[in-house]
């Protein structure tokens, strides 16, 4: 008798949805237009991007207080973050320079390419509200540094990809500048 109470009120609670899970969101980055430089030169591409260890994982990453990561588990990119970085920028890049100027992910890489390397240091936003892209590129035997700040309307999901997005296309047009 108490085992069939038991079985009744797992089926209660199951079809009152207690044990049904959360569905995942998935996001993806998005290429910002730009404003076209008129340069010439040899063609770029990224030849290597580095992302900053803990922040490259499916879950989207806040960071919070005393150097504490929250991992968004339900709330994931669409793709492994590494790839959806390399392939935005590229395309913000292509997007500030002339075309062909800017060799994409997947295209066949001429010999004359001039290689790109990009490491982030720093890709999350903090407690704030600020999404941070902290990151040297080399380019030509020359390294710069960028610091960006995107103001973010609120720290939900949504707003940080669209901060993430703002900041690589700020990245984008940083180093078609210096082209």
């Amino acid at each position: 008798m108490k085992r069939a109470a038991v079985v009744v009120c797992c089926l209660l609670l199951a079809g009152c949805g207690l044990f049904k899970r959360t569905p995942n969101t998935f996001y993806a980055l998005d290429t910002v237009p730009g404003t076209a430089r008129s340069v010439t030169g040899a063609p770029i591409g990224i030849d290597a991007l580095e992302l900053p260890p803990g922040l490259d994982r499916r879950g989207i990453v806040v960071r919070g207080a005393d150097l504490k990561l929250e991992v968004r588990g339900q709330h994931q990119w669409s793709a492994p973050l590494e790839d959806m970085v390399t392939h935005t920028l590229a395309f913000d890049l292509a997007n500030r320079l002339p075309e062909g100027m800017v060799v994409l992910p997947g295209q066949p890489k001429p010999g004359n390419m001039r290689s790109l390397a990009v490491v982030m240091e720093d890709l999350a936003p903090g407690q704030d509200r600020v999404f941070v892209l902290d990151a040297r590129w080399t380019l030509g035997g020359a390294t710069r540094h960028e610091r960006i700040s995107v103001p973010m309307a609120s720290m939900e999901s949504p707003e940080i990809v669209k901060a993430m997005s703002a900041a690589l296309a700020e990245l984008a047009t940083r180093i078609a500048g210096a082209v």
